[in-house]
């Protein structure tokens, strides 16, 4: 008991000193400016001591695709500070200043690829700043040139940390849904549209600080006043969008025929409103920033869509109970009169003017079904006079969300505009004349049609990850917006659409392909240019499904060119695209297409440290393609991840270590894949075209590592299959159709 008093009375009286220690030594720097520790007289640092406070920026979250590819990151970068006053000394008098202006500017130019001429003089056009910056060339400098400039020890040069944002799939994935960031004057990433700004503040996170004292010369004294607090990270973004088919549809547009004008697309999940693709051409590099125009033609570029606005028409008359598709209508020319703003046929010589379906074609007495078989206007003309009715007609154009926004994660849209008081203008909005829509519109409408009835709302985000915390913070889900029609009416519209491209004389017979079948209603439109329509250039468009049995996936594509009777110019291209997602998107193929293959899905097994010959034989029997990156024994990371799907002949990486890889041979690789394999292997690509690839810049089997730099190139292709599949153009028996 007396030893441990003893203890206590020691502890405390090394305590007392220790605080008196202190005291003495906060007395000597406030009363004498002595600091007691470094012997330092503090005099000259005292009078200049200043606070400084610094912004920690936080990091900027991630935006991913649906596959977890990296659509956009941050890239930390440096700006060069050159420190010119001669006051300023390291604590052994050393100079912390730029000593030879011209010495420096001739390396700082090398290494930055900059000009030395504006450079020098930066550094000695004002030798009163204590520093100065060189321009350009010397912001948002890579890590490698920020170490090759410290190798040379050159004084007076320093750093200051920032982000630049970097988007690895380019102008390839929906820049005008996901948009960019910029730094601002503060050295700060804003978003500047598209997802990037919508989400900004998300995608933001909350900036940190570090408060210090410092002296004249920029140095902290050891118990001078210093605060930090730690940034806090922004949320991680993932999409709906498949790479892959964003690829697929990216591609298509340049398959298009020479003459194509502007041209625009999506792909869409029936159900869920998933948007899997989106894209438009012309396009941008957020990277470059090489935009000639801001408007995301899908959701800002109202315009008239021709015929495929027929469906909302015959959906109306079916859901009413008006509808008889085995009725008769005089397909001849529609003349029309009205009883106040209320249109009706006359075949008086007295009219307000006369409708004709395209070509001024006339079948004569034909059932109603095959008014939407051959696209005729004047079927859609009959079923509002004869059956709907204008205002009831209208009405379900309003609520199949027509002229409101749809409201898709903060997309910009425009509604559109409604022309809808006059005869004339009432009797061309059932086939898709003098009023105009968006895209979105469309797509959303249209899920009602090839859905069970129900409006679902597109969208694009699929949750928001604070990844820090593992913690989901947002998920996007099914969101009805209403029911317009029934069940049974969207199965009965499903079975017409069948019609209009497995009827011989169907207008979307040219889309058919053998690998998968299909529903859809073609569409062409006089296109506007200056205030009038153009009489030389339509917007020619299709919106389609499949499989035809039970709808899960829709694709709208509309371009812009010059009349095409029966539109067959475009046909490959966008038979091409259906083969191509129907396959990416794993739906039962005819048995018959040479496309056709057995692909089963599984889910991913986990092979973590398996010997990579255990990995191989697990993976093996599931029919996957192995790759092996590194030369170790033992797999310590895995492509899929456990759990996650994987499909028959599908590629599966496997990670060992960072020792040398033996490069695979990348021919007919896609880009999703590249990038699966980059992600995983930590080696540096650089990705050239769209498409899929057919070079490399180092041959396969070559033995790689982290220091090699590799370039694949990519280029379109028509087709997954080895010959070229040319266009199907059908020959019209007899009767000969139009829009």
């Amino acid at each position: 008991m007396k030893r441990s008093n003893n203890v206590l009375r020691f502890i405390y009286l090394i305590s007392l000193i220790a605080v008196s220690l202190v005291v003495i030594n906060v007395f000597l720097v406030s009363v004498f400016k002595v600091h007691i520790r470094s012997n330092t007289k503090l005099d000259s640092y005292v009078q200049n001591v200043s606070v400084v406070s610094e912004t920690v920026h936080a990091k900027r979250g991630n935006i991913f695709s649906a596959g977890g590819e990296v659509v956009a990151q941050d890239e930390r970068t440096y700006d060069v500070i050159c420190y010119l006053s001669k006051t300023r000394t390291k604590a052994n008098n050393e100079p912390a200043y730029v000593v030879d202006p011209l010495f420096t500017s001739q390396i700082l130019s090398i290494v930055l690829d900059g000009d030395q001429q504006e450079i020098y003089y930066n550094l000695t056009s004002n030798p009163n700043l204590y520093q100065t910056e060189i321009g350009l060339a010397g912001r948002n400098i890579t890590q490698e040139q920020k170490d090759a400039i410290e190798s040379y020890e050159l004084p007076g040069i320093g750093f200051r940390s920032s982000f630049n944002r970097k988007y690895p799939q380019g102008a390839a994935f929906a820049p005008y849904l996901i948009g960019f960031a910029q730094s601002d004057e503060d050295g700060k990433l804003v978003g500047k549209m598209g997802l990037e700004s919508y989400l900004n503040s998300e995608l933001s996170g909350i900036d940190g600080y570090h408060i210090y004292q410092q002296d004249k010369n920029g140095y902290i004294l050891t118990g001078m006043y210093e605060e930090t607090q730690e940034a806090e990270n922004g949320y991680d973004v993932y999409t709906t969008i498949d790479a892959s088919i964003q690829d697929a549809l990216v591609a298509s547009f340049d398959d298009l025929a020479e003459g194509a004008g502007d041209s625009w697309g999506s792909v869409v999940e029936i159900d869920t409103g998933k948007i899997l693709a989106w894209a438009q051409k012309p396009t941008f590099d957020p990277n470059l920033l090489n935009i000639e125009s801001y408007n995301n033609l899908g959701a800002q570029l109202p315009y008239e869509p021709g015929s495929v606005f027929k469906s909302f028409i015959y959906a109306a008359a079916m859901e009413e109970g008006v509808y008889n598709g085995d009725a008769t209508y005089d397909s001849g020319k529609f003349c029309y009169l009205s009883e106040g703003n209320e249109p009706y046929r006359t075949y008086s010589g007295t009219n307000y003017g006369c409708i004709s379906n395209a070509n001024g074609k006339d079948w004569g007495m034909i059932p109603l079904d095959y008014g939407l078989i051959f696209s005729s206007n004047v079927a859609t003309s009959t079923l509002l006079t004869n059956y709907l009715g204008s205002e009831k007609y209208y009405e379900y154009v309003k609520k199949f969300g027509f002229f409101n926004e749809v409201d898709t994660d903060g997309l910009a849209e425009d509604p559109g505009y409604s022309n809808f008081t006059y005869p004339s203008e009432k009797l061309s909005l059932t086939y898709g004349q003098g009023s105009a829509v968006t895209m979105l519109q469309l797509l959303q409408g249209y899920t009602a049609i090839f859905g069970n009835g129900e409006i679902v709302k597109p969208y694009y985000i699929d949750k928001i990850v604070d990844t820090d915390n593992d913690k989901v913070i947002y998920q996007g889900s099914r969101t009805v917006v209403d029911r317009v029609i029934s069940e049974e009416t969207a199965k009965n519209m499903q079975d017409l659409l069948y019609r209009v491209v497995y009827d011989a004389r169907g207008t979307a017979s040219i889309y058919k392909v053998d690998e998968v079948e299909i529903l859809a209603k073609t569409g062409t439109a006089e296109a506007i240019q200056n205030g009038e329509y153009g009489r030389d250039t339509y917007v020619n468009s299709v919106m389609l499904a499949f499989p035809a049995d039970n709808p899960k996936y829709m694709i709208y594509y509309a371009y812009v060119y010059p009349y095409d009777y029966g539109n067959v110019d475009n046909t490959g291209a966008i038979k091409n695209l259906i083969r191509k997602v129907a396959l990416l998107t794993n739906v039962n193929y005819d048995s018959s297409s040479s496309l056709s293959t057995e692909i089963i899905r599984y889910d991913m097994p986990n092979v973590l440290s398996n010997t990579v010959d255990e990995a191989k034989d697990t993976l093996n029997s599931l029919g996957c393609e192995v790759y092996v990156i590194g030369d170790g024994n033992k797999v310590t990371k895995q492509y899929p991840q456990y759990k996650e799907n994987v499909y028959t002949n599908q590629k599966v990486f496997l990670y060992t270590n960072n020792g040398d890889t033996l490069l695979p041979d990348f021919d007919g690789w896609t880009r999703k894949e590249l990038i699966s394999y980059w992600n995983i292997s930590g080696l540096a690509f650089n990705f050239d075209g769209y498409g899929v690839a057919y070079e490399q810049s180092l041959p396969a089997g070559s033995l790689v590592n982290g220091g090699n730099d590799i370039t694949v190139y990519f280029r379109q292709i028509d087709s997954y299959v080895d010959t070229k599949i040319e266009p199907e153009i059908e020959e019209i028996p007899e009767v000969e159709t139009d829009e």
